[in-house]
């Protein structure tokens, strides 16, 4: 039964050619993770498979990162880019991406025309432009930043978490928590246990707009079942019914759960949500 999941969830992120192309640029556990946050969380046990998790969206090829929506155009990336994506603005997702640089460019961040960029020493891209950058270190490597937008088609719908969401459960009928694994491993959700006797496997915002982001999406477990789904991006999700919560959150139930279960959830979460920095 395992197999049938796994091979299902292949279809559903075709677009993506993720088995091939997901280590390509080996940065997968920094690509639009973000600061971990002070709560009781423990990280999810990563499960056996032939695919490494989705962090943070892909590019299709010939992505072109802009400086404003619809603006000048800063760099072309490749195919399958990994990069950290915020909620679109006017038809486009503000982006960010990182890639390698020199020490003498860390000292004089200004990138010309034309530089080619790579990403832990596989070509990514290039700039299109003359343009200063920020730059950082870690003390082993130096990376500058380029920060942009981009056009919703220059994404790839089966990396995005809330498209791949509605598409799994979908072809799935299952909502134990074992049926959700293959979902939870290939989008590597964390697991948060503080809201007894509630379960969430969750993912972080992108960041880009704020150092310390809330939850993006969080699946609503109980005794082992799928109550529902948390989520601050919109999410289109059949035979449930939605309910707005602090903080911008909103929740879709799904259809049959006890509204005694909602109300003590709900309780839950807006007093949890709202105590965290």
């Amino acid at each position: 039964m395992k197999k049938i999941f796994y091979l299902t969830l292949a279809v559903i992120l075709v677009s993506c050619n993720q088995k091939d192309k997901s280590s390509r640029f080996d940065n997968e556990e920094n690509t639009g993770s973000a600061p971990a946050r002070k709560t009781n969380t423990t990280t999810a046990k990563k499960k056996s498979s032939d695919t490494a998790p989705i962090l943070g969206e892909r590019t299709a090829s010939g992505t072109v990162i802009c400086n404003k929506p619809g603006g000048d155009v800063v760099a072309t990336l490749q195919d399958y880019v990994p990069l950290r994506c915020a909620p679109q603005e006017k038809g486009c997702y503000p982006v960010s991406v990182d890639f390698d640089i020199t020490q003498e460019e860390y000292a004089k961040p200004l990138f010309r025309k034309g530089r080619k960029l790579k990403i832990n020493g596989t070509a990514a891209g290039v700039l299109e432009r003359d343009t200063k950058l920020p730059v950082a270190t870690n003390g082993e490597k130096m990376w500058a930043t380029v920060n942009g937008y981009t056009e919703k088609k220059n994404i790839r719908g089966g990396s995005i978490v809330e498209t791949a969401l509605s598409s799994f459960l979908k072809q799935h009928k299952g909502r134990s928590i074992a049926d959700l694994q293959p979902f939870i491993h290939n989008f590597n959700l964390e697991e948060e246990k503080t809201l007894k006797p509630y379960t969430l496997y969750f993912n972080y915002e992108s960041g880009i707009d704020d150092p310390s982001p809330l939850y993006r999406i969080a699946l609503v477990c109980q005794s082992g079942e799928l109550l529902g789904i948390i989520h601050s991006r919109p999410l289109e999700l059949d035979g449930s019914t939605s309910r707005k919560l602090q903080r911008g959150f909103t929740i879709h139930f799904l259809n049959g759960i006890d509204n005694t279960l909602k109300e003590d959830f709900c309780k839950k979460f807006n007093k949890f949500i709202l105590s965290v920095d």
